[in-house]
């Protein structure tokens, strides 16, 4: 038996979630939304890393077994995980990155862009 579409669609999300989230929380400007898993950022890749892949497997598994019992519900149940997932995903990351891009963004050329750079400047 194959995975079900919105299976695959979910574990996309997820890795493509866990690479940005990664690329983005490397150069400390961007932070993690969800503060579950920024505790385990905070401990390192590996342990960010196992977690993500926990948390989604798992229900994932749980998922795929129980679409034999009800096809119709599981997808349904998936499809708005898919929804909630992206949402979720959205707003976290303009609710915690959006300040610091348009500081960024409309700073004057060569404008301090930290409080550390201000007091740095006196």
């Amino acid at each position: 038996m194959s995975l079900m579409r919105e299976t695959w669609i979910l574990m996309a999300i997820c890795l493509l979630d866990l690479a940005t989230t990664l690329g983005l929380t490397a150069g400390r400007r961007f932070t993690e939304g969800n503060p579950i898993m920024s505790y385990y950022l905070e401990l390192g890749v590996w342990a960010f890393v196992g977690a993500k892949l926990l948390l989604v497997v798992m229900p994932l598994i749980v998922a795929e077994y129980s679409r034999r019992f009800k096809p119709r519900f599981v997808r349904t149940m998936l499809r708005f995980a898919i929804a909630a997932y992206v949402a979720a995903y959205v707003m976290l990351f303009l609710g915690f990155n959006l300040e610091p891009l348009t500081q960024e963004a409309f700073a004057p050329a060569g404008a301090a862009s930290t409080a550390t750079e201000v007091l740095q400047m006196k």
